[in-house]
């Protein structure tokens, strides 16, 4: 093997992957709007369900730039929506909004899924992802601290026109962050290699691409772990609007926030750690704290939900922060809330595990949000018919259950020491064939870097 000098690229630049994952946690965060109606969000999910299996098409023919402008743009016209509803009470509007913000948050999270999975190198796909997620909570944060602001002293039960406008300018911000993503075959790692060659693609082979998931049985076995990651979310956000009051609903928006932040980052620690052993043995970790944590957070719920036997045919019992019964149903909230970033960060860990062409990863990152949408609309579907809460913690107790033991089987069965060298588009860092180099481990020679000047790169 011939010696290859490490070109050391400054890590302040915008073709860095490590800054293009970081703008898509500065620019994509979901808003976290206090009124919700069920019709609206089924509309959503529904629609999401769709546009997010076709997201990869999409981002493979325009790029992330253009796909992630297009989906930021959903979620400040439902926002507006909800405003429009608060204050007219007509439901045409969230309708259509709840339409197309399903048409668009397809593209945005496929997008947000495939930068931190293709982007990142082997050893930074755990980590990658939770940074990501973590810019994202900040910023719900940041609108949870400013509602929790303008509520805490409100006597209304709605909510202050004011709580709109300020999560409207923020959305709209966002497509700031979104005009600097690059097309991926102008990002550079730091010693200055392309992901991949990225050669021209149709539509039609896109398309294929996505196709041939549904004959991976590695990505058929892991459809039910896709499809559980949010299933709780509808179920945590009536609860909470049933239980407790507008100012300690908005403050347990925000605690929710707060606490997915160390505990997401944790995880995607473990997950990147390699002084814990190899990646399948960290992936096993990692689920198995996940499987504990989660486990331990529904069982807490399952006491709470039989202490208090709530009647959703009366209004809720409207518990304020300052309550004695607070304490506990705190606790609760946030462990329960935590699974939320840990659960999604270790399947897209062991899906982005499989592969790091970036081709496949973005049709594999529009499936996994597909999955994701279609269980969260089933579970609005659910809560819309005001099942006994009971019944839905102990539905969704039962699905993540589920999803611990196939997690564990391809973790296992399907997670290698490395997939590099495995796929001829794929560019190998330099610093990874030094090192196979110096272990004496024989490797085949790839074709000449995408990023020389006799190798011209082509648009996505």
């Amino acid at each position: 093997m011939e010696e290859e000098r490490i070109t050391k690229l400054p890590f302040l630049r915008l073709n860095n992957p490590f800054i293009q994952n970081l703008l898509l946690g500065a620019g994509g965060g979901r808003s976290s709007s206090i009124t919700m109606a069920n019709i609206s969000n089924g509309v959503l999910y529904g629609v999401f369900v769709f546009s997010a299996l076709l997201a990869g098409t999409v981002l493979n023919t325009l790029g992330p730039r253009l796909t992630m402008m297009f989906g930021i743009t959903g979620y400040p016209v439902y926002i507006g929506a909800m405003w429009y509803f608060d204050a007219q009470g007509h439901l045409w509007y969230p309708i259509f909004a709840g339409a197309y913000l399903g048409l668009t948050a397809g593209c945005l999270w496929t997008t947000a899924a495939y930068i931190s999975n293709a982007y990142a190198e082997e050893k930074d796909k755990g980590l990658w992802r939770a940074i990501q997620w973590t810019g994202n909570i900040c910023g719900a944060a940041v609108g949870a601290c400013v509602a929790l602001g303008i509520s805490w002293n409100s006597a209304s039960a709605g909510v202050p026109h004011s709580v709109y406008i300020v999560f409207i300018v923020l959305q709209c911000a966002s497509v700031g962050f979104a005009m600097l993503l690059l097309p991926s075959e102008q990002v550079r790692r730091s010693d200055g290699t392309s992901l991949a060659a990225f050669q021209p693609l149709s539509t039609w082979e896109s398309l294929k691409i996505t196709g041939s998931l549904f004959k991976d049985w590695r990505i058929l076995v892991m459809i039910p772990t896709f499809f559980t990651g949010e299933v709780f979310f509808p179920f945590q956000a009536s609860m909470n609007a049933y239980a407790f009051n507008l100012r300690t609903r908005t403050l347990n928006s925000l605690l929710n926030n707060l606490i997915q932040i160390p505990v997401t980052l944790g995880v995607g620690f473990i997950l990147d750690r390699e002084a814990i052993g190899s990646r399948r043995k960290r992936a096993v970790l990692a689920i198995t704290f996940d499987a504990v944590w989660i486990t331990g957070a529904y069982v807490a719920q399952t006491a709470w939900l039989a202490s208090w036997r709530f009647d959703r045919s009366v209004p809720g019992p409207a518990i304020d922060c300052t309550d004695a019964a607070y304490a506990g149903a705190v606790v609760i909230y946030m462990l329960y809330a935590a699974q939320y970033g840990v659960f999604q960060n270790v399947v897209l860990y062991v899906l982005g595990s499989l592969t790091n062409e970036p081709r496949k990863l973005a049709a594999m990152g529009g499936f996994f949000v597909s999955w994701l949408s279609a269980g969260t609309a089933i579970s609005f579907g659910v809560d819309a018919t005001a099942q006994p809460y009971e019944n839905e913690n102990a539905a969704y107790f039962a699905l993540a259950t589920l999803c611990w033991p196939i997690l564990y089987f391809i973790a296992w069965r399907c997670i290698s020491s490395t997939n590099y060298f495995k796929e001829e588009s794929v560019v190998v860092p330099i610093h990874v064939r030094k090192d196979l180099h110096l272990e004496g481990v024989e490797v085949a020679e790839e074709a000449a870097p995408v990023d020389k000047p006799e190798k011209k790169q082509q648009s996505v």
